[in-house]
Formats: C-alpha cells, structure tokens, sequence
C-alpha cells in the first residue's frame, strides 16, 4: 500500500487528469451571452456539451458511460 501511495504522489495533475479523463466527466454552471447553461467537461477540461439543467447535464454524460460530478 505504501508504495501505491508514493507512486501516486509523483503522478502529475495533468497525467492525473489524462487517467480519469476516459470516463470522469463534470458539470459546471456557465454564463453564455447572459444565459445560464450547464456545461459538460471531460476530466482533462475539454468541453464535450451544454444543458439548460443540471440534473439533465449530469443525465447525459452518465447516459454516456461518463462517471458525472457536478462543481460549482
């Protein structure tokens, strides 16, 4: 276990990022041309699409075998 814990401590953020970013996703509330959208990130921060709702945003990106997480 301690050498799992020390191997994980060296990994970067970004390769962090890289190793969730297949099927972590998250949702986070934006203002687009003074409209509040909920937009859909990959765990790198790619924008992967937009809903007018939380709960529907975080439906879809599970609908899509995406492990979803809302931010604020």
């Amino acid at each position: 276990m301690q050498y799992q814990e020390a191997t994980l401590r060296q990994i970067s953020p970004a390769a962090l990022a890289v190793l969730g970013s297949m099927d972590t996703a998250y949702v986070r509330e934006v203002e687009e041309d003074g409209n509040i959208v909920y937009a859909i990130y990959s765990a790198d921060g790619q924008r992967l699409g937009e809903e007018d709702s939380a709960e529907v945003a975080l439906i879809i990106a599970r609908q899509n075998d995406l492990d979803a997480f809302l931010v604020s």
